[in-house]
């Protein structure tokens, strides 16, 4: 009875034992099947917006009215596959979307559905669309949860695209041009670069050049920046990336008057914008124009102004003639290398900020530079005689495309037009 009883009980342990290992296995199933699943549900999420980009990059032609013959809702359907297919989803359903006077995106009651890339029917894309919103799909084996009866898993994202007008910057624009990452004016540079902090936390410790979105109340000597404006000459036997770049519009202004009333002028994002030569030195009274009082150098006000200030990535010198178009301004050496200087020298304007200028020393050997408040304190300056340095507070940044202007747009409507993704 003994042996009998004993293997009844070993028999019971090993029941339990084996439950126990499906528990665990499926819970080891869970934490490793469900970390790739959020990869996948990532790469669903990238393959519906692609999806939906490219069909309205379809319908961006056909607004733009310059296709002939305009597409078509097949033209629209092949590059809606052609999108899945690269990026290894399904379309589970794709239909055009149309968006009202207040830019808000609809879709078509009764829908309008996007047809197959089989064969061309001639069926032209509804009136009024503007975009296509997509669902796409990706089904994968999982590793571990089949032993709970899950052997599969399904990923489902959807996305809007929408064509919208490509917004330009407006004029009052000073023509001064900053690089993305710039340096300190010295031989042994501290490099710092103008990024965003969102949302920005006054209590977090500030980092050289963040942009901080900020009240006028949360502008004080404890984030105020010092920018540079280094030489325009040669640091190590290369261009240097830290200096700051006068700009000519192309509206016959010289520099001094650029800063005292810029031209009304649009700038497209990208850009590439033309070096302007001219006495900075004379310039620091009118650029203080546009400052609070410098007895209040540290504490921003009303009467410090926001200006739009162009970013540079990389400079090219183009020497060919002025019917060649700066595109061919790629090499030697090639983007994103510096290349070039004084006369002729194009900087790459890829993004944009607001800087709230508090205060403006451009006669050279400003001492004011290299003392608080502010930082990075231009200490050690190379060479002394010649930099000065632009006090106050990145508070807005913005890149390509820049803002998009989401609205009803006529086909045939002269406006610039691109494609934004709106959900």
């Amino acid at each position: 009875m003994k042996t009998l009883a004993s293997r009844a009980e070993r028999g019971q342990v090993l029941v339990i034992v084996a439950a126990g290992m499906v528990v665990i296995v499926a819970m080891v199933g869970l934490i490793i099947d469900g970390g790739f699943a959020w990869v996948r549900q990532r790469d669903t999420q990238n393959g519906a917006d692609a999806v939906a980009k490219a069909g309205t990059i379809v319908v961006q032609y056909y607004i733009g009215g310059n296709e002939t013959p305009p597409p078509n809702d097949y033209d629209v359907a092949c590059a809606a596959e052609a999108a899945a297919t690269s990026n290894g989803v399904v379309i589970e359903t794709a239909e055009y979307v149309w968006v009202d006077a207040a830019g808000a995106v609809h879709t078509f009651d009764p829908s309008a559905v996007v047809g197959t890339c089989r064969v061309d029917l001639g069926i032209g894309i509804p009136d009024g669309a503007q975009g296509v919103k997509a669902t796409t799909s990706e089904t994968f084996d999982t590793f571990l949860m089949p032993v709970i009866g899950v052997p599969q898993l399904t990923a489902i994202a959807d996305a809007i695209a929408v064509v919208g007008v490509l917004d330009f910057v407006y004029g009052g624009a000073l023509p001064v041009t900053f690089p993305l990452t710039s340096t300190t004016c010295q031989d042994v540079p501290v490099t710092f670069t103008i990024r965003e902090e969102i949302p920005y936390d006054p209590d977090d410790a500030w980092q050289y050049y963040e942009i901080i979105h900020l009240d006028v109340e949360d502008a004080t000597e404890d984030n105020l920046a010092i920018v540079p404006l280094c030489d325009t000459g040669q640091q190590f036997g290369e261009p240097r990336p830290g200096s700051v770049g006068w700009l000519d519009w192309g509206c016959g202004q010289n520099l001094r008057q650029a800063v005292a009333d810029p031209c009304d002028i649009s700038i497209e994002i990208p850009a590439w914008v033309r070096s302007q030569t001219g006495n900075v030195n004379a310039l620091e009274d009118l650029l203080n124009s546009y400052a609070g009082p410098a007895s209040e150098v540290g504490e921003a006000n009303a009467n410090d102004a926001v200006l739009a200030l162009p970013i540079h990535t990389f400079t090219c010198r183009h020497d060919l003639p002025d019917d060649k178009p700066i595109e061919d301004c790629v090499g030697p050496p090639l983007p994103p290398e510096w290349s070039g200087q004084g006369n002729n020298l194009y900087y790459h304007v890829t993004h944009w900020v607001g800087f709230k200028l508090d205060q403006a020393y451009t006669q050279g050997n400003d001492l004011e530079c290299e003392r608080l408040p502010g930082a990075p304190l231009l200490t050690d300056r190379d060479p002394p005689g010649k930099v000065g340095c632009l006090k106050g507070w990145f508070v807005e940044g913005f890149i390509a495309p820049g803002p998009v202007d989401v609205r009803p747009i006529a086909p045939g409507e002269d406006v610039t037009l691109t494609v934004t993704l709106v959900n």
